[in-house]
């Protein structure tokens, strides 16, 4: 099994992140946005947005992590819930810039404006580099629940795969990624379906978002009796009430009311393992 990831990273991940933050903020020291190019120099501007993008950094890394594990735990989408968290975690982020404008850049900044107005500065800056830091961290969480291949947008373009069926326990033993349930779900697995590049695992007694690709958490199913129906999802044979026709589509109705989808690849498979109707 992988090591979980750590919430808060490691120091390699943040002396990476900040040499990153330090970069942009001397880029941004030398075109002086917001006015201060005609306030100072080059070294004091170069000072002053570095300052910044660290602080920033700090504070706006802290609150994307913490944005994904609400996203996870009330089931709401990751990029709602980052855009959010951003919005209200600029507001005492906004204090903390104003206060270190102050110190270090008096005349010109700081506490000399209207506090709304240096807020919509930090927002317009914190919400598009907080999407691009989660798509780094993204990147790093998924290397390290075992993503054995590129970035994850390539394989959503993939044609719908044929289904794989579930073969006995290997030596490794089998339902690996039931270790991965929260206590809370106990182990009755009925289904997994793909959202972005988590699964949200669906048991009897409820769900959860786990970080993690489908075809990792399938491949780690091993020895649990299920298939893959389709590219976004995995169903276990005993969530299977009943299979019916939507328009043109097979669909499974499962038995906590959730509807899988089923690929026209996957029907002929799903028909020879007796799951559907051959008529």
């Amino acid at each position: 099994m992988t090591r979980p990831v750590p919430f808060l990273g490691t120091p390699r991940e943040w002396a990476i992140d900040l040499a990153i933050a330090g970069a942009i903020g001397a880029f941004l020291g030398v075109i002086g946005p917001f006015g201060t190019y005609e306030a100072a120099g080059a070294p004091l501007r170069i000072a002053y947005w570095i300052g910044n993008l660290w602080i920033g950094f700090g504070v706006l890394s802290l609150t994307a992590r913490l944005a994904v594990r609400m996203a996870e735990r009330l089931d709401l989408p990751v990029w709602f819930a980052l855009g959010l968290a951003i919005a209200v975690g600029a507001l005492p982020l906004t204090l903390i810039l104003r206060l270190y404008s102050a110190l270090i850049w008096p005349p010109n900044h700081g506490l000399t404006g209207p506090f709304f107005g240096t807020y919509v500065q930090v927002l317009i800056l914190s919400e598009p580099l907080a999407f691009v830091f989660f798509y780094l961290m993204d990147q790093r969480w998924s290397l390290a629940t075992g993503r054995p291949d590129g970035p994850p947008r390539a394989e959503a373009r993939l044609a719908d795969p044929p289904p794989t069926t579930m073969r006995a326990p290997g030596p490794t033993g089998a339902g690996l990624f039931l270790d991965r349930l929260p206590a809370r779900l106990g182990r009755e697995l009925l289904c997994l379906r793909m959202e972005d590049h988590y699964v949200r695992a669906h048991t009897t007694r409820g769900s959860d978002l786990i970080l993690i690709p489908l075809k990792v958490a399938v491949a780690e199913l091993e020895g649990v009796e299920g298939l893959q129906v389709h590219r976004s999802w995995w169903v276990a044979r005993g969530a299977v009430a009943r299979s019916r026709l939507r328009g043109r589509q097979v669909v499974l109705e499962l038995t906590n009311g959730l509807e899988a989808p089923v690929s026209r690849a996957a029907v002929a498979r799903l028909k020879a393992a007796g799951w559907i109707s051959t008529s």
